[in-house]
C-alpha cells in the first residue's frame, strides 16, 4: 500500500496523564497501557540485557582545529558507529555541565506543577505539540510517559502559549540550549557528510539550512510502575527525524537500542549527549545511513526524565536520496517524498515503520 493511501483511523489521547493515574489506579496499571511483548525476548527485569559497545565520538576533535591524523580518525569512527548502530554517545560537544543540569531541572519543575495548570498547555489530537501523551490507533498501548513537546525553532514558529510562563527560568533556559545544540547539529551534519567523502553542508542544506531547520524539544517523564515488565516509557520505534540529540536523565537508566534484532543498553555518559539517526537521514544517504530502532523501558522505583531535540526538514521539503550516493552497485533505494513526517504520524500510532514504505 503506498504510504498516500493509509486509510483514515480512529485515533486517541490518553484521558488521564501517567502521574495522575498514579495517584489512583491503586497500583493497578490500566488495561489499555499493558504492551504485549510477543516477539520481544528481554525479561522483565533486563538483566539479561548488554550494554552497547558503539565507538564515543569526541565532537571537538571533528573540529578544524584538529590535527589531520585526529580529524580522520574521528571521522571513522564516526562512519562506523551511523552506519552499523545509527546513534552514537558524543563528548566534548560545548555544552556546560550547569546549562545540561539547568535544562534537566526546568523539564522535572514543568511535571511538578499542579495538573490544573500544565493542562493550560495540553496538546491536541491533530498536532503533537503541547502536553500530553502519545496518540494511538484503538488496538495499541499507550506509552507510559508524560511529556511537553515544544517548537523551539525557526524562531517565528514558536508558539509562547505553550511554554509555561509560570516558570522564571524556562524560557531562558530552552532559548540557550536551542542556540548551543543548534551548533551542534550544525557540526554533527557537517561530519556525517565528511566521513561520507561528501561536501560538508550537503546534509545541512537538505535539511532546510541554518535558519530552516525545524527543531522541537521534547521534556520526557517516565514515573516508575512497579508492573515495568508490562508497560514500556517508549514502544520499539524510530526517529521520524534527520536527527534527534537525546540527553538522558542524569542517573535512571531505560533507553534500549536494537542492533541484528538483539537489544542493548545504553549506558549514562557523564555530559554526553546521545545521538540517534532518525529516518529522514536513512532515506537521504540512500541507506548508508542506520536509523535506529529504540525503546524505552521503566525502573520499578525511580522516575527518569530525558530532553530530546528532533531535528528536521521542513515540512513542506521534498527528500530523497542523494544523487551522489546512486549508483550501479547501490540503485535508488528510496522514493523521494515530501512532508514525511505527515506519513510517519500516520504509521507510529499503529506500531509500523514509516521508512519501510516508502522503500522502493
Amino acid at each position: 500500500m503506498a504510504a498516500s493511501s493509509v486509510p483514515l483511523m480512529k485515533l486517541e489521547l490518553p484521558s488521564k496523564s501517567v502521574q495522575e493515574l498514579l495517584k489512583t489506579a491503586e497500583k493497578q496499571v490500566p488495561e489499555r497501557y499493558i504492551y504485549q511483548l510477543s516477539e520481544e525476548k528481554s525479561s522483565a527485569d533486563h538483566s539479561d540485557i548488554k550494554y552497547m559497545d558503539s565507538p564515543i565520538i569526541d565532537l571537538s576533535l571533528l573540529s578544524s582545529a584538529s590535527s589531520s591524523h585526529q580529524l580522520q580518525n574521528e571521522l571513522r569512527k564516526l562512519q562506523t558507529a551511523i552506519s552499523s548502530w545509527g546513534c552514537f554517545q558524543l563528548i566534548n560537544h560545548g555544552l556546560s555541565s550547569s546549562l545540561l543540569n539547568q535544562i534537566r531541572e526546568v523539564g522535572r519543575e514543568f511535571f511538578d506543577l499542579p495538573l490544573e495548570v500544565k493542562q493550560k498547555h495540553c496538546r491536541t489530537l491533530d498536532w503533537f505539540e503541547g502536553y500530553g501523551g502519545d496518540t494511538v490507533s484503538e488496538n495499541q498501548s499507550y506509552n507510559w510517559n508524560d511529556r511537553l513537546h515544544l517548537r523551539v525553532h525557526p524562531l517565528e514558529r514558536r508558539n509562547f502559549k505553550l511554554w509555561p510562563e509560570y516558570l522564571p527560568n524556562f524560557r531562558e533556559t530552552l532559548e540557550e540550549y536551542t542556540m548551543k545544540v543548534r551548533r551542534v547539529l550544525e557540526m554533527i551534519l557537517q561530519a556525517i557528510a565528511r566521513s561520507l567523502n561528501l561536501d560538508e553542508d550537503i546534509f545541512l542544506k537538505e535539511c532546510g539550512g541554518k535558519e530552516g531547520i525545524n527543531m522541537f524539544t521534547r521534556f520526557n517523564y517516565y514515573p516508575p510502575c512497579s508492573s515495568r515488565g508490562h508497560v514500556l516509557g517508549l514502544k520499539p520505534h524510530s526517529d521520524g527525524t534527520a536527527i534527534t540529540i537525546l540527553l538522558q536523565d542524569k542517573q535512571v537508566e531505560g533507553l534500549q537500542v536494537l542492533k541484528d534484532d538483539q537489544w542493548f543498553k545504553v549506558p549514562i555518559v557523564s555530559d554526553s549527549l546521545f545521538i540517534n539517526i532518525g529516518d529522514q537521514l536513512e532515506i537521504m544517504s540512500n541507506g548508508i545511513l542506520r536509523s535506529v530502532v529504540h525503546k524505552v523501558v521503566i525502573d520499578k522505583e525511580k522516575e527518569r526524565t530525558s530532553v530530546a531535540m528532533q531535528c528536521s526538514p521542513h515540512f513542506d521539503k521534498e527528500i530523497g536520496p542523494l544523487s551522489e550516493l546512486i549508483d550501479n552497485e547501490r540503485p535508488q533505494m528510496y522514493k523521494k517524498i515530501k512532508d514525511y513526517l505527515s506519513v510517519y504520524f500516520q504509521y507510529y500510532p499503529r506500531g509500523e515503520r514509516a521508512i519501510t514504505k516508502v522503500k522502493l
